[in-house]
């Protein structure tokens, strides 16, 4: 892009800089003081009982957080280890990106991108907690790079393919990682037939194999679901919608408002201009195009999806990922990039708030289950020890996956198990037949009740109650209970 037509060269580093700096400072207390989240600790259950796959995801994540635990221990460091690992990643592609787009002075354009990338609710969220996200968002950046090096290097040369084959390599493993990871190859073959210089690669036999060799890299899915009766697929096409599927269109409305929120209201009309004006450079022209196919595809996909069940706002991250090295060569007023950097620093503080002291809900009369249900664990768990020691039980379980997986988490057991109507891993893992007639500890609370668990034991006891208080506020109520004789139904 040609300078003159560039805001970035305009805008002071040294804000995009602090920014960056709030920013960070803010994911780093929330790396070392939040409590695992529940899908964090399921996750980190995963790799520690390790597998060609699993229930509600690829198991590439997993295999990396079963690497960590081996190396670091089992402790939070572990477990979050890896989002800053993948962060930096993102920044080296940012960075290269910055290089080609404003040779000139790509400080100019890297550090806006970056305050950009980190202020969006949806990219500070999802790379700073554990999900399979974070590693998502490295992998398709990588992927979507080595693309748009091979298309430079192959319309210039009619050669390069073995970053055609580096790109199919980390499109297979971003699939390997997320099942929505398929939607950026899908958008690649679009930007390749869309346009006019890489069309004939369709007559190349190197394009089939390196989709070859990214399906090749799904084997462990594959193979998985076929030993498992295709759990992960009935699950994700039906059994976690309960089979409630209906063309109603409900869903779409909330989709939509709710990805204003999380991407950022102020980084819409930068994502229009994207749309409107053409890049001005060789390489910005190829990375607008395959951002724009990216964000046609997946979210064209998403808004599909939503007008049939609820769809959740991070399954759209491949749509909006490529356009954050982006933006700010479409940014035209400073206040707009102000605006932004605020609301993702006030965004990322009341994250930080609501993760490590107190629910905000629950200051205002309200109750955040989700976020409640993270504080303390090991307190719960050191009762539950406790009362391991006093009662003979074959097994201990909660009323969810995601408090299973918290508590066992902070007992450093794999082995605490869920019972629940939901499907999930636990389900696979656990073998009712082994466990009949055993004695349990049962933990619950107020919000989950025995609901789901009382019809698999002849009698549930109340043993303890266990409270968290933060500010003269009850955060979290767990309860214990002694199951005996347990049954499947």
């Amino acid at each position: 892009m040609a300078t003159e037509r560039s805001p970035v060269v305009t805008r002071p580093v040294t804000i995009a800089q602090l920014a960056v700096l709030l920013l960070l400072g803010i994911k780093l207390y929330l790396s070392i003081s939040a409590p695992p989240i529940g899908d964090e600790a399921y996750y980190w259950m995963w790799g520690q009982k390790l597998g060609w796959s699993y229930f509600d995801h690829p198991p590439l994540h997993a295999w990396l957080l079963r690497l960590m635990g081996t190396i670091f221990g089992w402790n939070l460091f572990s477990l979050r280890i890896l989002t800053w690992a993948t962060l930096i990643g993102d920044a080296a592609i940012f960075w290269a990106w910055a290089k080609r787009l404003q040779p000139d002075e790509p400080a100019a354009w890297f550090w806006p991108s970056a305050a950009i990338f980190l202020a969006s609710p949806l990219f500070l969220l999802m790379s700073s907690i554990a999900f399979h996200d974070h590693l998502l968002i490295f992998l398709c950046l990588l992927s979507a790079h080595l693309f748009l090096l091979f298309t430079e290097k192959w319309t210039a040369t009619g050669r390069g393919f073995a970053w055609l084959y580096a790109a199919a390599a980390a499109l297979g493993l971003a699939v390997l990682t997320k099942y929505n990871g398929v939607l950026l190859g899908v958008a690649v073959a679009v930007f390749f037939a869309a346009r006019r210089e890489t069309r004939p690669l369709y007559r190349s036999l190197h394009l089939y194999l390196a989709a070859l060799l990214s399906i090749a890299l799904q084997a462990p899915v594959f193979y998985w679901n076929l030993t498992e009766g295709l759990a992960s697929y009935k699950f994700h096409l039906s059994e976690r919608w309960g089979g409630n599927i209906s063309l109603t269109g409900n869903h779409l409305p909330e989709f939509v408002l709710v990805a204003l929120i999380v991407v950022s209201p102020f980084l819409f009309p930068s994502i229009y201009a994207v749309i409107r004006r053409p890049a001005g450079s060789p390489f910005a022209d190829r990375a607008r195009g395959l951002a724009l196919s990216a964000l046609v595809v997946s979210t064209l996909t998403m808004a599909g999806i939503a007008s049939v069940v609820q769809t959740f706002f991070y399954w759209n991250i491949t749509g909006f990922v490529l356009l954050m090295p982006l933006l700010a060569g479409w940014m035209r007023r400073r206040w707009v990039f102000a605006a932004h950097a605020i609301y993702g620093i006030l965004f990322a503080i009341v994250l930080a708030f609501n993760a490590t002291i107190i629910p905000i809900a629950n200051l205002t009369g309200g109750y955040d289950w989700t976020f409640s249900s993270s504080f303390g664990w090991p307190a719960v768990a050191e009762r539950v020890k406790a009362l391991e020691a006093t009662y003979k039980v074959g097994f201990v379980a909660a009323a969810r996956y995601t408090t299973a997986a918290q508590l066992g988490f902070a007992i450093k057991d794999p082995e605490v198990t869920a019972i629940a109507d939901r499907p999930d891993q636990y389900h696979l893992w656990f073998d009712p037949a082994a466990h009949a007639g055993e004695n349990a500890l049962v933990i619950s609370d107020p919000q989950l009740g025995l609901a789901e668990i009382a019809p698999h034991f002849d009698g549930l006891t109340l043993l303890e109650t266990v409270e968290n208080h933060s500010y003269g506020h009850t955060i979290y109520v767990a309860r214990i209970y002694l199951g005996t004789n347990y049954h499947s139904r």
